[in-house]
C-alpha cells in the first residue's frame, strides 16, 4: 500500500483496551490471544506518535456500579455475565488496568469509555480531548478490532473525523472476526492502513 501522510498537528491515536480483562488469561473475559501479539507494535506505534508530536491516547472500557446502566447488553448477555463484566472492569481493578507491558508514557492520555465505542457518549472524554486539541484524524489500534475498536472508528468517522484503522496493530479473538471487521471498515467508513506506510509530516 502506498504510504499515508499524518499530520501531527491534527492526528490522535486512540489505543483501545489493551488491558487485563482482555490480555490476562487468568481473568477469564473475551481474552483475546492474538492481543497478546500486537504489543510491541503497538508500543512502536505509540512512540511514533509520540516522536512526531501527535496525541496518544490509552482507551479502558469501564463498568459503572449501576445495575441499571446499559440494559440493552444486560438483556443480551444475562445477569450472571453481565454482573461478572462489570467487576472485571470497574475502575481499580486488576481487569480494568492497562496490560502492564504496555509503554504508557506520562505524556500520554488515558480516558475512559463506558460503551463499546469511545464516542458515543456526547461529551465523553475521548472526543472532548480530540476537539480541544484540533485533531480531525483519529487512528485506532488495540482490541478487539471487531467490537470496540470498529465501533469506536465508525462513530469518529459519522462525527465527522477521518478514521483509520491499524490493522497490524489491532486484532480480535480469532483472525476470522479481524479480517471481516477491517474488511467491512474499508468499505464505507476509513481507511485501512499498516503501521510501516504512515508518514508522518514535519509539524
Amino acid at each position: 500500500m502506498a504510504q499515508v501522510d499524518v499530520d501531527p498537528r491534527t492526528s490522535a491515536v486512540a489505543i483501545i483496551d489493551m488491558q487485563n480483562a482482555f490480555l490476562d488469561r487468568a481473568v477469564g473475559f473475551r481474552f483475546a490471544p492474538d492481543a497478546l501479539a500486537i504489543v510491541e507494535t503497538v508500543n512502536a506505534l505509540a512512540g511514533a506518535f509520540r516522536e512526531a508530536g501527535a496525541s496518544v491516547v490509552w482507551v479502558q472500557t469501564t463498568s459503572r456500579p449501576a445495575r441499571e446502566d446499559w440494559a440493552s447488553l444486560r438483556r443480551l448477555l444475562g445477569d450472571a455475565a453481565m454482573d461478572f463484566r462489570a467487576g472485571v472492569l470497574a475502575a481499580g481493578s486488576h481487569g480494568h488496568a492497562i496490560w502492564p507491558e504496555m509503554d504508557v508514557d506520562p505524556r500520554d492520555d488515558v480516558v475512559l469509555k463506558y460503551r463499546y465505542s469511545a464516542m458515543v457518549e456526547p461529551g465523553g472524554e475521548l472526543q472532548t480531548l480530540l476537539d480541544e486539541r484540533g485533531v480531525t484524524t483519529l487512528h485506532v489500534a488495540g482490541t478487539q478490532t471487531n467490537i470496540c475498536c470498529e465501533s469506536t472508528a465508525r462513530d469518529a468517522m459519522m462525527l465527522g473525523y477521518e478514521a483509520v484503522m491499524v490493522s497490524d496493530c489491532l486484532a480480535a479473538e480469532t483472525p476470522e472476526l479481524h479480517t471481516a471487521s477491517l474488511t467491512s471498515f474499508a468499505t464505507a467508513f476509513g481507511t485501512v492502513v499498516e503501521s510501516r506506510d504512515l508518514r508522518f509530516t514535519t509539524a
